[in-house]
């Protein structure tokens, strides 16, 4: 056959090879995001890299970051003052600013109260969902690592029994599984059901096992979160290696389902095994006393497929969950389609409050925050300007959140506003495709939250 040929043979080849090969990994990761995330993203599995879309930045001279190079704080004199504290703005409730009776954040700031009196009962609990920025669990780890030196190790909180993808991580803990497990999940493998219980993510088996350990300390009490259906199997749990808990699964309808055991002397490793079919949701791992930070983050998370789910069963399992706080972190993605006019901000709003809407449904004493995504830049004429879209962004979640009674906590205008990620980038804080934060700025993030929670706190429980 000649040269000429053979090219028309090759290039349809070529063509289905590359075909087979988007589709297998489409399969995989789920979506085009997290497809982005597998062609843009290293394999290193001891050094999991944020995931996200991302660009080569031009070289940047990058100054050394001091332990005391602390982002742009907005200053707000305390004079006790309950609406404003620094970058969160509360909102009223029951009643006037003025006069007002309850404000949205009074649900956490109460728990913390009855923590420190110990009249609380259990652990405080705060579950911070989000997209890949708080996926890889480094803010929320901070945060964490913070409140246990405030009001005690509570555990590792809530954690998905197999993660929703490579990037959703948990620092309390170490996991790993045996046999065949399928993940579904509200951004990466969407269930037809829409059914994905407290933290969007479920996980199936049929005789699979997985083990969950916890890194430092141990905990004392243990709740399956799981779905009942028909012909389902049982989820028998072991701690140290002694069972604590035996949950049948079977129902005669799809709902959520929790079994608890307690551990009075402590545990350090836990295993789930299933008998016959079980598909579960998570475990919440705590102790009595202290505080927890669930990380809800998954990877490609945007306003509209966070509100793509079933919400009675949301609502639901928010309620059985009981935070004390819910942050919600999440306009990474959508800052890269939304276009900057006040049209598509407006329709924007809209699908961040319906987003939101079951927080306050699920849990209507509980304290609601909305933390605004990180000032974004793009490549634009040599430089990297912040995209036009963020401050009509931030406004219009805002607007949602307060519309829904949530509080507001803007990370745009705290890391200094318009044109802030380059800056941060130069100082270390922020990655190369300026939208995901390296470690130290995670960690500058997660302790300007838990400042602001604190101080408000101090106000709340001032004579």
């Amino acid at each position: 056959m000649s040269g000429p040929d053979r090219s028309w043979t090759i290039a349809p080849t070529l063509l289905w090879f590359c075909g087979v090969v988007f589709a297998g990994l489409w399969v995989i990761d789920g979506d085009v995001q997290a497809l982005a995330d597998r062609v843009t993203s290293r394999r290193d599995a001891h050094d999991p890299q944020p995931a996200g879309p991302t660009f080569a930045a031009r070289p940047v001279t990058v100054a050394e970051a001091k332990e005391d190079d602390k982002p742009i704080v907005l200053p707000v004199p305390d004079t006790g003052d309950r609406s404003r504290v620094g970058a969160l703005a509360d909102v009223c409730l029951d009643g006037t600013p003025d006069k007002c009776k309850r404000w949205a954040m009074d649900g956490f700031y109460r728990a913390v109260a009855d923590s420190k009196a110990g009249k609380l009962g259990r652990a405080v609990r705060v579950s911070w969902y989000g997209d890949s920025v708080v996926a890889t669990d480094a803010i929320p780890a901070r945060l964490r690592t913070r409140l246990h030196g405030e009001l005690g190790d509570g555990g590792p909180g809530f954690v998905y029994v197999v993660p929703p993808h490579r990037f959703c991580g948990h620092e309390a803990i170490t996991r790993w599984t045996t046999g065949e497990w399928s993940t579904h999940a509200i951004s990466t493998q969407p269930h037809f059901d829409g059914i994905y219980g407290v933290g969007g993510s479920t996980a199936e088996t049929h005789g699979g096992r997985a083990t969950i350990k916890v890194v430092t300390g141990t905990v004392t009490n243990v709740e399956l979160y799981y779905l009942g259906q028909p012909r389902g199997g049982t989820a028998v749990i072991t701690a140290d290696g002694a069972e604590i808990l035996r949950a049948s699964t079977k129902a005669d309808a799809k709902r959520g389902g929790h079994a608890t055991g307690t551990v009075p002397a402590g545990a350090k490793k836990l295993e789930i095994a299933a008998e016959g079919k079980i598909r579960v949701y998570g475990l919440g791992l705590e102790n009595a006393t202290g505080a927890v930070v669930d990380n809800f983050g998954i990877v490609s998370v945007n306003v509209k497929n966070f509100a793509a789910r079933n919400v009675d069963d949301f609502t639901s399992e928010l309620a059985h969950r009981s935070a004390d706080l819910m942050l919600v972190m999440i306009g990474a993605n959508e800052a890269q389609w939304l276009a900057a006019n006040d049209r598509m901000t407006k329709d924007y709003q809209g699908r961040y409050e319906k987003a939101i809407a079951p927080l306050r449904k699920g849990r209507p004493e509980a304290a609601c925050v909305v933390v605004s995504p990180l000032d974004q830049a793009e490549a634009k004429d040599g430089g990297y300007p912040s995209r036009p879209v963020m401050p009509f962004l931030v406004e219009a979640q805002r607007r949602a959140a307060h519309a829904q009674g949530c509080a507001f906590f803007s990370t745009y205008d705290w890391m200094g506003g318009k044109g802030a990620a380059a800056k941060w980038f130069k100082r270390g804080f922020i990655g190369s495709d300026f939208q995901h934060l390296q470690r130290k700025g995670a960690n500058k993030l997660a302790d300007g939250v838990f400042e602001t929670l604190m101080s408000g706190y101090q106000r709340y429980a001032k004579p």
